[in-house]
């Protein structure tokens, strides 16, 4: 059987769940879902690459008002897919060699998304180790505000446009130093290799966008669409893929979330499967393309299938946790 790699987090390690049997958790572990597959990622990033180039040369032939609307919208879900392509090279889950699975997650993922690739992986890993409680890195992205605040449309409003305004580029870049001693200036030092690979790699993209006869354009279709809309596509699944209804949901366990969602919202909101969310939270050693496969061989399992909240909608769970009740 292939191994658990030791920095991610196996299921019967959450507290409060009692795990399934050893017959039961057998095929879940085996090898055919464990193992990643040295081309299938690879061919996933190029066709999202190749899209983001035919959105890009569209609206250079095109560029009237209303492409340029549908290019936004689009180029950020394809670079918010990207980004979603490095969270499983954050798990070695995009290449099984392990130096191939971090340069393609440094340079061809991380980099041109604005993504410090090392930082980033660092807060993830810790975000499933700490899943839920107050030392969970990514607690800010699902608990926004005291609990009567959180039951308005302006403060959800508010906590999303924080996160577009510079929130969650702050995060991405300094996160991992919050709570270090020391300087700013220690900490920017810190940082400041990290972005050597995004800066190398954002000149490059002004370059293509100069060679094509527009560099304006890198700012307006390429910087901007990250800054927001993508920040505001992985706000919304991160917030509903963790919250719930009511405020104090209790233990990590409460915060195993899947979607069945439909297709729009996952092209928009979970691309490469990361409306499966529980069972990568409860098998991060398995790659996103085989977590179709892992939530059948869950729902036969009475103990797993229930500590697993079944949601029908991204923008449905949002109006449920407006409209529910005050704690």
């Amino acid at each position: 059987m292939n191994p658990i790699p030791s920095q991610d987090v196996a299921a019967d390690s959450l507290p409060g769940l009692t795990p399934p049997t050893r017959e039961d958790a057998l095929p879940l572990m085996a090898k055919e879902f464990a193992r990643p597959s040295a081309v299938r990622a690879f061919a996933e990033m190029g066709l999202t690459w190749a899209v983001i180039a035919a959105i890009e040369a569209a609206y250079l032939a095109y560029p009237a008002p209303w492409v340029f609307l549908i290019a936004f919208a689009l180029v950020a879900s394809r670079q918010y897919a990207l980004l979603i392509l490095m969270h499983d090279a954050f798990h070695s889950l995009f290449h099984p060699n392990r130096h191939v699975n971090d340069l393609a997650g440094v340079w061809l993922l991380g980099a041109p998304c604005g993504s410090s690739f090392w930082g980033s992986r660092a807060s993830h890993l810790e975000h499933h180790r700490k899943l839920g409680v107050e030392a969970d890195p990514d607690l800010f992205l699902y608990s926004a505000g005291p609990p009567r605040e959180k039951r308005t449309l302006a403060a959800f409003t508010k906590h999303f446009a924080f996160l577009m305004l510079g929130e969650q580029l702050l995060y991405t870049h300094f996160g991992g130093a919050k709570g270090q001693p020391g300087s700013l200036g220690r900490k920017l030092r810190n940082v400041a290799p990290r972005l050597i690979p995004v800066a190398i790699a954002q000149l490059a993209i002004l370059g293509v966008f100069a060679a094509a006869g527009s560099w304006t354009v890198y700012f307006t279709l390429w910087v901007l669409p990250l800054l927001t809309l993508a920040v505001l596509f992985n706000g919304i699944r991160a917030f509903c893929d963790h919250a719930n209804p009511s405020d104090q949901p209790g233990d990590e366990v409460h915060r195993l979330v899947s979607y069945i969602s439909n297709p729009i919202e996952r092209f928009f909101l979970a691309p490469y499967h990361m409306n499966f969310h529980a069972e990568h939270h409860l098998f991060p050693y398995v790659p996103h393309y085989h977590l179709p496969r892992v939530r059948q061989k869950l729902q036969t399992s009475r103990e797993y299938n229930a500590a697993i909240q079944w949601r029908e909608g991204y923008l449905r769970f949002v109006r449920e946790f407006l409209q529910a009740p005050e704690a």
